[in-house]
């Protein structure tokens, strides 16, 4: 049968003209209308996907979505509590690509005795980031903090190094390929520049960071391993110089780094010196490593005035631009609301630190943040 299609001009439908002797009129009746069906059908569904495809173009967009256009990567530390409210999960899945943990991976919980480890935390914090589509950050394997007694009561050169050695193969090799970067030592400098007096060095000797940073090349070879500390941002400052050495020491010993990290905690009332950080940057990109943004926070002198504000959103703005145009690894929040921030109790006199308040709502330097990762 030959089926000859046209489409009047008084309605959507196509008119089926049948090029045939041997049809009944009856047949050919029932066959038009089922045609019309099947096309005015095809038209409805047309139209919907239509009317989908304008609806999603015109829904506003969230954070998330812009970042992940840029190919950049924002993120936060997190807390167990923040995964399970329904309104901070979906706060965190509309802003953030990139999440570390704020405390649960610090080894006074991962690991409180020799033998017991806490898993359960850290595997939902896993299991979230995937579900969602999340890189994760490490944090941390070797610090002068958060660590449990048994650590803390370390005295033995040999009994320190296996405890290092364990803890570090342990997590990565449960967590292989899970993790995008890690901080494997954290706060390795003190203030005058020298390696602090942790455990780690009064035990092992300075050699802790060599060792294990090669015991997590070897547990993992896909995550990027990280040297992280605080004051470090900045070339030409005694902390900024002895990092930068230190971390060449390293390149040169051909032990496995991948990167560092700095953690800026920020001052409202201290900008940012430009010329120092982007100075910093570049020579630890001259040695062939990536530079990450870690734990951003910019906190105010209290009360809070319009004027301090003002000055807090400089901040922000300046190390984010600088992120971008320097495309640095990773910028994570150390917090996102005020309402959980670790400032006030670490910081006397300081608070409001965080692009969103009290009341989880978005405070102005959010907006500001939002336009420069838009452009």
């Amino acid at each position: 049968m030959l089926y000859l299609v046209r489409a009047p001009p008084e309605d959507n439908t196509h008119e089926i003209i049948y090029n045939t002797p041997t049809v009944t009129g009856e047949k050919i009746g029932e066959e038009k209308n089922m045609i019309r069906r099947i096309i005015r059908r095809g038209t409805l569904v047309i139209g919907a996907v239509i009317l989908l495809t304008l609806v999603l173009s015109c829904a506003p967009s969230t954070m998330r979505s812009v970042v992940d256009s840029r190919g950049f990567l924002f993120g936060v530390a997190v807390r167990p509590g923040d995964l399970l409210d329904p309104k901070d999960s979906k706060l965190l899945k509309d802003n953030f690509n990139i999440l570390v943990a704020e405390n649960i991976m610090k080894l006074q919980y991962l690991r409180p005795t020799a033998t017991f480890w806490n898993w359960s935390d850290v595997d939902s914090l896993v299991r979230f980031a995937e579900e969602n589509r999340m890189k994760l950050r490490g944090h941390t394997f070797v610090w002068h903090n958060q660590n449990p007694p048994f650590i803390n009561n370390l005295s033995d050169k040999e009994a320190a190094l296996k405890v290092l050695t364990e803890t570090i193969t342990e997590v990565l090799t449960r967590y292989k390929g899970k993790f995008y970067e890690y901080d494997v030592c954290n706060e390795v400098i003190d203030d005058n520049g020298i390696l602090r007096n942790s455990i780690w060095m009064r035990t092992i000797g300075p050699e802790y960071i060599d060792i294990a940073f090669k015991t997590a090349r070897q547990a993992d070879p896909s995550v990027k391993l990280i040297l992280n500390d605080y004051n470090n941002e900045y070339a030409g400052t005694v902390k900024g110089d002895a990092f930068y050495n230190l971390v060449k020491g390293m390149v040169d010993r051909g032990v496995p780094i991948d990167g560092v990290g700095f953690q800026l905690h920020m001052l409202a009332e201290l900008p940012v010196n430009k010329e120092a950080l982007q100075a910093n940057i570049k020579r630890f990109r001259d040695l062939g490593l990536t530079v990450s943004f870690t734990e951003v926070d910019v906190r105010i002198k209290l009360p809070v005035t319009p004027e301090k504000e003002a000055a807090q959103q400089a901040v922000y703005e300046d190390l984010l631009r600088i992120a971008r145009e320097e495309n640095i690894s990773c910028f994570v929040l150390w917090g996102y609301t005020d309402a959980y921030s670790w400032i006030p109790g670490t910081f006397a006199g300081y608070g409001s630190a965080h692009p969103f308040d009290q009341n989880k709502q978005p405070k102005k330097l959010y907006g500001s943040l939002r336009k420069i990762l838009e452009k």
